[in-house]
């Protein structure tokens, strides 16, 4: 008798040891770190973490105990598409980079900014220097602008790695007083459930909001209703995104797409809840690793043109082995 009661008791004490061990992609918790807003730069990729279909030599995936990356590649409206679904582990791997400073801006191609920080994925941001005075710009946690003029919707990524996208917010002042301050009004409301802005970007429009397509487009600073690049950027469930370019007429093969068109594509995805039209046209720049591990850009693979960036968006892998 004495012996099956130490015996059962053995087993549940397995079992609950068994239960405290967590599950999924943070089963090796000690291994994955969060980054510092600070951070210049993500850890080292795993060079056996590319996987490639049979008898490819460019790699289709790539995949770490902390983050998950799938190329599809697709054709809507005699126009070649490039599609990334992202999965992380942690919020703090998707991050901004700017190719110089703010207040000094300079340009460097997508696939140097991508290289100097590591990036297990990266596209561009929203050419933030074209408009500013009028924008609103956070990079990092740091707000560098919030002078909204109720033009754009802006773009917010919060510090749980949610994506917001706030329809034409104004920043008004009467007689020196704040009258109309709609990213204050989100921010405050943000801080209600305890969190705050990492990223904002100002180029859009939305493509899809709280889980609704959006139509009517008019031209504004976007070229809506003209066949073009496009670049965009969704979220499909907590810390699960998905990156999406388009080609353009001066792709071979490619007529280009309309915001109208660019938005069916979006929201022909299932699951999509937010998705934002960053820049397009030449600054389309979809940078992945390639065969050799080269980081390059992915998107137009026939079209020589390549414009330098202000900044990009990306992905970065917190995976650290022992």
């Amino acid at each position: 008798m004495k012996k099956s009661l130490r015996v059962i008791a053995i087993a549940l004490m397995l079992i609950s040891l068994l239960l405290l061990v967590p599950s999924g992609i943070n089963t090796a918790q000690a291994e994955i770190i969060e980054y510092k807003l600070t951070e210049k730069k993500g850890v080292k990729l795993q060079a056996d973490g590319y996987l490639y279909e049979e008898g490819e030599k460019d790699p289709y995936a790539y995949e770490d105990p902390s983050i998950s990356i799938r190329i599809e590649k697709g054709r809507i409206y005699e126009t070649n598409y490039v599609a990334a679904r992202v999965k992380i582990a942690n919020a703090t791997q998707i991050r901004s980079m700017m190719a110089s400073s703010y207040y000094s801006p300079s340009t460097l191609m997508g696939t140097s900014i991508a290289k100097s920080v590591n990036a297990a994925l990266a596209i561009n941001g929203d050419y933030f220097p074209a408009r500013k005075g009028k924008i609103y710009v956070a990079r990092q946690g740091k707000e560098y602008s919030n002078m909204c003029n109720g033009e754009y919707d802006v773009l917010v990524i919060d510090s749980e790695g949610d994506l917001h996208i706030i329809e034409k917010p104004v920043f008004k002042k009467q007689n020196g007083k704040v009258v109309q301050d709609d990213m204050g009004d989100f921010k405050a409301k943000l801080e209600a459930e305890d969190r705050t802005i990492v990223n904002g970007f100002t180029f859009g429009p939305g493509l899809v909001i709280n889980g609704v397509r959006q139509t009517g487009y008019v031209d504004h600073d976007n070229a809506a209703l003209t066949s073009a690049q496009r670049m965009c950027l969704a979220q499909v469930g907590p810390l699960e995104y998905l990156c999406i370019v388009s080609e353009g007429p001066e792709d071979p093969g490619s007529v280009g797409l309309t915001l109208e068109q660019f938005s069916e594509l979006v929201a022909s995805f299932e699951g999509v809840q937010n998705a934002y039209n960053l820049d397009g046209g030449s600054s389309s720049t979809m940078v992945f690793k390639t065969g050799g591990h080269n980081f390059d850009k992915i998107n137009s693979p026939n079209n020589p043109k390549r414009r330098p960036l202000y900044d990009i968006i990306y992905f970065a892998s917190a995976y650290q082995p022992d």
